[in-house]
């Protein structure tokens, strides 16, 4: 296959960009690229931490959306006749395509931080050829990772079910992946749309597509999961064929509103028509991030495992449910900065101005955990009543407030894990902060919480320690790692 078309043009910009003892580009590329205007960069500390927020609240609210429809999604099913397994199917069935977008993202990180570079480089050309490979790419994979999934689905909900020991949540997993994998194609393909966006530092228009979908989503749920107005009650299958159609029209709009943008000359052929070159350059930098949120849903699928086989047993994975669904709202803000600090630091160094990549990242660090610390706060003081709002079961609500206090005092840690590793991802830089993931998530948490749980029958609160203590570990290395400033001369 031919080498990426811009690739070589793109070094000899680099190498003209300042000519005549730093005059600007030369008119013909100023025309070229004239479309594609990164924000010029603050002068002031008050004007880059609002550059910073006008980045990051879109995308909070974003995740926020998210929220609310996996909320939505559990209020729907959880009133179906069989709600336990019905629940269980669906929960199970979510984590299966959770992997299906863990390898989405070995593309769009790529897609985000070639964009974010070509942009602050304003280097159209090459952002938009970035963009057509991605979507090509994400088309290819989305087929064969879907594919494979929709015909091992039964293989899988066995693996993770016992269909011998709970044949009907097995049955009804398997009758929900039936449906919510026809979209894995669309999945992928949206993955790299929504992180285009994000790459030209455009955090609003995800925000508004993503309303629109939810709103299609909890309205095909309301719909089809009961059989509502007309429509056919399909249970379990109705919440992944409203999955799959909200999926589906996601794709479309993100697909329109990419039309509309500086990068609508993606869906050119000659920039769609696949380049081993460029594959390559997107996967390098894509598949250590894949392979980091796979490690991540694979350790917490170990760690739910092993509080099952404590004495606490249900008790304990229920209170650990709480906990996750309490702190999602604490990983909002993360992930909005983290995608800020990505956007920023891609931007700046494309623009080659390393020092002002560093400030952004220590910026939207700087936002993120004030946020963090209210809400480590919040979560400590008011526990037992947050536990009680998910569970009238005494036990459980106990262990939930202990999951919930002794995790308080990480929740700055999780800003510095999240928003840092944004921002070494914005640079290109994943191998690294995948080897974090996998000392902090495997060579350490498991085996201490094996220790504190069943080596000092600590059980379900060791389960909660061993997770504390990782997570601050966690966010130092990668506080380490970013203050080092090797990713300051990562290439991609």
């Amino acid at each position: 296959m031919s080498p990426p078309n811009s690739s070589l043009p793109t070094q000899e910009r680099e190498e003209n960009a300042l000519s005549d003892n730093g005059e600007r580009l030369n008119t013909v590329e100023e025309e070229a690229n004239a479309h594609l205007s990164p924000a010029p960069f603050p002068r002031t500390r008050l004007e880059l931490n609002r550059q910073v927020w006008n980045l990051a609240w879109p995308s909070v609210l974003t995740m926020l959306l998210q929220t609310i429809n996996s909320l939505m999604d559990a209020l729907f099913v959880g009133h179906l006749p069989n709600a336990a397994e019905a629940l269980a199917a669906t929960g199970v069935g979510g984590g299966i395509i959770f992997l299906l977008v863990s390898l989405a993202m070995g593309i769009s990180v790529g897609t985000t931080a070639l964009v974010a570079r070509f942009t602050g480089a304003r280097d159209e050309a090459s952002a938009i050829e970035a963009v057509g490979q991605s979507l090509s790419l994400s088309a290819m994979l989305g087929l064969v990772f879907g594919i494979v999934a929709y015909f091992s689905r039964d293989l899988l909900v066995n693996l993770l079910l016992n269909s011998t020991k709970n044949p009907l949540a097995a049955q009804l997993c398997s009758q929900f992946l039936g449906m919510a994998l026809l979209a894995s194609l669309p999945l992928f393909i949206l993955n790299v749309l929504q992180s285009s966006f994000r790459g030209i530092g455009d955090t609003r228009t995800p925000l508004l597509l993503t309303l629109a979908m939810v709103g299609l989503h909890i309205g095909l749920n309301f719909l089809l999961i009961e059989g509502r107005f007309g429509f056919p009650s399909m249970g379990v299958r109705g919440a992944g064929t409203a999955f799959a159609l909200s999926n589906f029209w996601g794709c479309l709009l993100f697909g329109l509103a990419l039309r509309r943008s500086p990068l609508a000359h993606a869906y050119r052929i000659e920039n769609l028509r696949p380049q081993l070159e460029w594959v390559q350059r997107i996967l390098k930098i894509g598949i250590p991030a894949s392979i980091q949120a796979i490690m991540r849903t694979l350790s917490m699928m170990a760690f739910t495992a092993l509080i099952a086989r404590t004495v606490e047993g249900a008790a304990g994975v229920a209170a650990l449910q709480i906990g996750i669904r309490t702190e999602a709202f604490a990983f909002m803000p993360g992930f909005g900065y983290s995608v800020a600090a990505s956007a920023l630091v891609g931007q700046s160094l494309g623009a080659r101005d390393p020092e002002h990549a560093e400030r952004c990242g220590w910026a939207a660090l700087g936002q993120s955990l004030i946020v963090m610390v209210v809400m480590g706060v919040i979560f400590y003081l008011f526990a037992p009543g947050i536990a009680a709002i998910f569970t009238s079961d005494l036990h459980v609500r106990q262990l939930g407030v202990d999951y919930l206090r002794i995790n308080a005092f990480s929740e700055p840690f999780i800003a510095l894990g999240m928003v840092l590793t944004g921002a070494l991802q914005g640079a290109g830089d994943t191998v690294r902060p995948t080897y974090i993931t996998l000392i902090s998530m495997w060579v350490i948490r498991m085996p201490l919480a094996i220790w504190l749980m069943f080596g000092l029958h600590q059980n379900s609160q060791g389960a909660w320690i061993s997770m504390c203590v990782t997570t601050i570990v966690g966010g130092l290395m990668t506080l380490w790692l970013y203050k080092q400033g090797a990713w300051k001369k990562v290439k991609v």
